[in-house]
């Protein structure tokens, strides 16, 4: 069962379409490196650095080092309630031409490609 302040923190978090997004990109692929969060949902890096920072401190994410990239995925230890009110979100947005296009994007992101056209400009 979640406090009042920690359900509150968790809420405030998720009310962020950039945040929510993020969240639903990292429920489908699992695990995205900003690279991969930059390319889907086009907003800059900064942005997304602030965003994955505040869903980290309510709990929500997780990050780990692998090589060069951090990676971002749903934590495993997210209580049961909160997995609940995120899936109740997923479902209620599934049709969102916004959200159907961020899942099919995210399908084909690869990190690798990626670094590399940054790296030839």
């Amino acid at each position: 069962m979640e406090s009042l302040e920690s359900l509150i923190k968790t809420i405030k978090a998720l009310s962020d379409s950039g945040r929510l997004r993020i969240v639903l990109l990292l429920m489908e692929k699992g695990s995205l490196c900003v690279c991969e969060i930059k390319e889907v949902i086009g907003l800059s890096q900064p942005t997304i650095s602030i965003h994955l920072k505040s869903l980290e401190n309510a709990g929500i994410i997780k990050s780990s080092k692998q090589g060069l990239w951090v990676n971002y995925h749903i934590n495993k230890e997210l209580k049961s309630d909160i997995k609940k009110i995120i899936e109740i979100i997923k479902k209620s947005l599934i049709s969102d031409v916004k959200i159907k296009d961020d899942i099919s994007k995210v399908k084909k992101v690869d990190r690798n490609k990626i670094c590399k056209v940054k790296g030839k400009k």
